[in-house]
């Protein structure tokens, strides 16, 4: 017990050394303020109710000035005109009689004086008399089920006078205990025990206690005795060892931080003069961290710059942000929160709103990585800033700079116009020609690819094969539903890949004379993005599937190795010489797609065709009559059309083939091509 009083004692001790005006807190002239604290056995529970009074004291007379019902309705300060005060504080009901929970009450006086804060901790004692009885394992195993022992307030043991509630009373059937609050006047406890031995018969114990003390424990114990039947062995002692016992926990205000010469709940500003706060608890300060941006700082045991932490003692800190450890810090309206734990179980978490200068975070929002379009945020302090601007790099490059413009409440904006998927920005205010605030860094997300570009994707229905999974919505397809009707295969999937690649599968392409019954046409080997129906023996290629374009590629890569042979089959007289390899990319803002009908000539289009071709966006194209039989990797820059630069493609046109002249029905058998990994570059 004297470890517990020394310990509340050093609490309101330290407590009170460091009192002095605090004039964030709202005290009106003549007022000062105190914070409460309550201290009490650990046996209570969180259940059991709580009221606190706090009564002013004048001429030995006291008035109830303030009710509360619960620790929680307790204000963290309260403002109290200067003078004598005794705060009270009872825990759970004060009833005669409780198998729940035993009754605490405290009090304690203290003084308010004008412009001070009183640490006032009331140490709340249990006020209820425990009574236990303790059933040996003999008396359950010997005597007959129903056996009881009844606790009386009285000299005897009345049953009618009990049933009624003339005497208050309880009983317990199994070891346990309840507890009283010895009315006035009374002094004395009855118990009385009843039992039967299926042998001797009714057996009745009783005694009674006398000098009943307020807070004491009393332990009945009953045995049967193997060496006397029907006898029985009682022991009612006080025990005292309760008030020994070193149980005592502090329901203590948590921790509280308070800004030494401003109000926290007002936003400060980063810049200029340092801001300081008194941390304080009831117990020892165990844990000290502030969280800004994300990034937490562990004040009570490393330093940082711009954060100084000054310890007065084990229960009390300052610390001192400067504008120096803003530079780590976002610019805008800022969050900066302090969490506080003492030895207790106390816990603070509160922040304080900072107005500081510097780059704001962008989100996905701020940008388009079709456009390129990026809209940058920044707060400045600095009315009178002349020029600001915002610089930006992509993965650590040279830096760019960019005008920003005055908005309302400080905040500037500048657009930049290069910004691209996949890439990590880094971004910081330039005030006057000199960085100001913290450099922030985003990175912005890959662009989308094209699906099934790596080939490793295909089905096979009815003998045709497609270049895509089975029950799987198509993107890619080739001519090979016309072909089936010759028995060909013009496109399908081999094992041929490329050295290094990941895969399984590349797409294979081989140009064909496909004829039924002697009738027939030369047909290319290919793969395109789009649509295929067949009438007779021409065919309609529906150029172009949709795609949502996230952000604006640059180039299209891809793996391909092939053979351009002499041309012998040759029905529209294009072309004669070696076969030509083309590969073909359009970006394209059609509603539908583009068709190309072997039957139409007039539907026909070249590459150059695409300078000036309507709804094309973007484009790119390969051709060539030289051979390439070993796996080689390629890559088309997209040319953008400047009369098309504000619109974004809906289309996405790729396609394949060792035979350019196939729609002319002209090429060569000989010819083949292998592709892999198609791919775009953002």
């Amino acid at each position: 017990m004297k470890k517990i009083l020394a310990l509340v004692s050093a609490v309101l001790l330290l407590a009170s050394c460091a009192k002095e005006a605090e004039h964030h807190i709202e005290m009106s002239s003549g007022e000062g303020a105190m914070r409460l604290g309550v201290a009490m056995q650990s046996d209570a529970t969180e259940a059991q109710s709580v009221v606190v009074k706090i009564y002013k004291v004048e001429n030995e007379a006291e008035t109830l000035i303030r009710r509360y019902d619960s620790q929680e309705d307790v204000p963290e300060y309260l403002a109290l005109l200067a003078g004598d005060y005794v705060a009270k504080v009872q825990v759970g009901q004060k009833q005669i009689v409780s198998m729940d929970e035993k009754y605490y009450y405290g009090e304690q006086p203290f003084t308010v004086k004008a412009g001070e804060v009183e640490t006032v901790t009331v140490d709340c004692k249990v006020q209820s008399t425990t009574v236990r009885v303790e059933y040996d394992a003999t008396v359950t195993e010997k005597l007959d089920a129903g056996f009881f022992t009844t606790i009386a307030i009285d000299d005897e043991y009345n049953a009618t006078a009990i049933k009624s509630g003339d005497v208050h009373a309880f009983t317990l059937k199994e070891t346990g205990e309840g507890y009283i609050m010895m009315p006035e006047g009374e002094t004395s406890l009855f118990w009385h025990f009843e039992g039967n031995h299926p042998v001797e018969g009714a057996i009745v114990k009783e005694a009674v206690i006398e000098n009943i003390k307020p807070s004491a424990k009393y332990t009945i114990k009953l045995k049967y005795s193997k060496d006397a039947p029907g006898s029985f062995t009682l022991e009612a002692t006080v025990d005292e060892s309760m008030e020994e016992k070193d149980d005592t926990i502090f329901f203590s205000p948590d921790p509280t931080i308070l800004g030494v010469g401003f109000d926290m709940s007002e936003e400060q500003s980063s810049a200029g003069a340092a801001h300081e706060y008194k941390v304080s608890a009831l117990a020892t300060i165990s844990a000290m961290q502030i969280v800004a941006d994300g990034k937490e700082y562990d004040i009570l045991n490393n330093t940082y710059d711009g954060i100084t932490v000054k310890k007065n003692n084990d229960l009390e800190y300052i610390v001192t942000i400067t504008e120096a450890f803003f530079v780590n810090v976002s610019g805008g309206h800022r969050d900066i929160t302090f969490h506080v734990e003492d030895v207790d179980g106390g816990k603070l978490n509160k922040s304080v709103v900072y107005n500081v200068q510097g780059v704001m975070p962008i989100t996905t929002s701020d940008y388009d990585l079709w456009f390129g379009n990026v809209i940058f945020r920044a707060n400045v302090l600095n009315d009178a800033a002349t020029a600001v601007k915002i610089a930006y790099r992509a993965n650590g490059g040279e830096w760019t700079e960019v005008d920003a413009t005055a908005g309302a409440d400080g905040v500037w904006t500048a657009t930049g116009n290069d910004f691209a998927a996949e890439k990590n920005y880094e971004y910081k205010l330039v005030v006057d020609g000199v960085d100001a605030g913290m450099a922030l860094q985003h990175t912005t997300a890959a662009g989308a690819q094209i699906p099934n570009g790596d080939m490793e994707a295909w089905s096979e229905t009815n003998g045709v094969k497609y270049p895509y999974a089975a029950g799987a919505s198509p993107f890619w397809l080739t001519g090979n539903d016309g072909a089936k009707m010759a028995g060909a295969t013009l496109t399908e999937s081999s094992t041929d890949v490329r050295s290094g690649s990941t895969g399984q599968y590349s797409a294979y392409l081989k140009s064909q004379f496909a004829s039924v019954m002697g009738f027939g046409k030369f047909a290319a080997g290919n793969l395109f993005t789009g649509k295929f129906t067949l009438d007779g023996m021409n065919g309609t290629v529906g150029f172009g599937r949709d795609f949502n374009f996230t952000a604006k590629p640059k180039a299209l890569s891809f793996w391909m190795k092939h053979r351009e042979g002499t041309i012998n089959e040759n029905s529209g007289n294009p072309a004669s010489g070696l076969d030509k390899c083309t590969v073909m990319l359009i970006l394209a803002d059609w509603e539908d797609t583009y068709n190309v009908n072997t039957a139409d000539q007039s539907t026909f289009f070249t590459m150059d065709d695409l300078k000036t071709m309507d709804g094309v966006v973007g484009y790119a194209s390969y051709e060539t009559t030289e051979s390439q039989e070993e796996w080689k990797e390629y890559t088309l820059d997209i040319i953008y059309r400047e009369d098309m630069k504000s619109v974004k493609p809906k289309k996405l046109v790729v396609s394949f083939t060792p035979s350019g002249y196939g729609d002319y029905f002209c090429g060569s058998t000989d010819s083949w091509m292998y592709v892999d990994d198609v791919r775009f570059n953002y």
